[in-house]
């Protein structure tokens, strides 16, 4: 391994940049932040960036490299290293951010600013799936409640009268994105079992069915659900 250091350049103010290359990933130091070269398959360059009192810990795991992820819809940085269990030694991924947070590589991680190629630790948080969900206002009497996959990723919203956001809300459940067959739900998982945002709008018990009038299952407007009697629900069935 070897490093090479050319000299520094001043930028704005006080902030200095420094240039190194190792024998693994190029990487450049600008201020407090580390930014890290990584090249793809086809030797084209992507870059993450950490910060900078993390870059040792980085570095001795080898080196990085972009993976596509077709979850995140975005690149990841990822190394390859040997993990022991018992006797035998296995290779297993180890993605960077959950190295900069010290978690197992499957925690489900979010990168705040959407970026999955920036690592610093102000840009991770740890998923909580009892966290409240985050909504915002589309007019005077809608709302959209953000629905996340188990990995904290935003999937989509659920429609909702703003009336009734307040009760959805508050009401000690989090609300997050679940498909049945292709079709997406807003649903939360309780000890009582799995609870739709349709029925719950519409006060139903989990035996009712409510059906989407407009079959978008995400919008959960009262004008768009309508709850089947028991008799509907048997001819239907025949």
């Amino acid at each position: 391994m070897y490093i090479l250091k050319v000299p520094k350049i001043k930028l704005r103010g006080a902030i200095m940049k420094k240039e190194y290359k190792d024998g693994t990933n190029e990487y450049e130091i600008i201020g407090n932040v580390a930014h890290i070269k990584l090249v793809k398959r086809k030797g084209t360059i992507v870059e993450t960036k950490i910060d900078a009192e993390n870059l040792q810990k980085v570095l001795a795991k080898g080196t990085w490299f972009p993976e596509w992820n077709s979850h995140f819809n975005n690149y990841l940085a990822q190394s390859i290293g040997d993990v022991t269990v018992g006797d035998k030694v296995y290779s297993r991924k180890q993605s960077m951010h959950s190295l900069i947070l010290g978690l197992h590589p499957k925690a489900p991680i979010i990168h705040i600013n959407g970026d999955t190629l920036d690592n610093r630790k102000e840009n991770l948080q740890v998923y909580d799936q009892t966290t409240p969900n985050d909504f915002k206002e589309l007019d005077e009497t809608t709302s959209a409640i953000i629905l996340r996959d188990k990995d904290g990723i935003e999937r989509a919203t659920a429609i909702i009268d703003k009336e009734d956001l307040k009760r959805a809300i508050n009401s000690n459940m989090t609300w997050v994105y679940y498909k049945v067959g292709t079709q997406p739900h807003a649903v939360a998982n309780t000890p009582e079992g799995r609870i739709f945002l349709n029925k719950f709008i519409m006060k139903c018990d989990t035996d009712t069915n409510v059906e989407n009038i407009n079959l978008n299952t995400l919008d959960n407007r009262k004008v768009n659900l309508k709850v089947k009697a028991k008799e509907e629900e048997q001819t239907t069935e025949k």
